[in-house]
């Protein structure tokens, strides 16, 4: 199903928030979701990357299996289909390296 068929829907709540950064995996919050987009604040001084469980790590430039999906500086996950937010677990270079997420129910 394409982009198209996802935002096609109508939802019913828009829930938005902050998750401040930390150097150890900290999980995201219990929000019960259809989408979610996740982004990392423009002004961090690292990445943030993100995981399916406490284990995510930072990329150490070893081939591993989990290392987290890494998000720049005022990157963008785009739209993820996912039952709840705190299916991510989030993992940053620096503790001041934070996220915003906007979900859709």
């Amino acid at each position: 199903e394409g982009k198209e068929g996802l935002m096609a829907d109508t939802y019913k709540k828009v829930r938005t928030g902050e998750r401040a950064g930390s150097a150890t995996a900290v999980q995201l919050p219990n929000i019960p979701a259809k989408l979610v987009q996740i982004k990392a604040l423009n002004d961090n001084a690292g990445n943030v990357y993100l995981g399916y469980s406490s284990a995510v790590t930072v990329a150490g430039g070893t081939t591993d299996t989990t290392t987290g999906f890494q998000l720049d500086a005022g990157d963008t996950t785009g739209w993820i289909p996912i039952d709840s937010l705190n299916e991510f677990w989030m993992i940053c270079d620096n503790a001041g390296d934070d996220i915003t997420y906007m979900v859709l129910t």
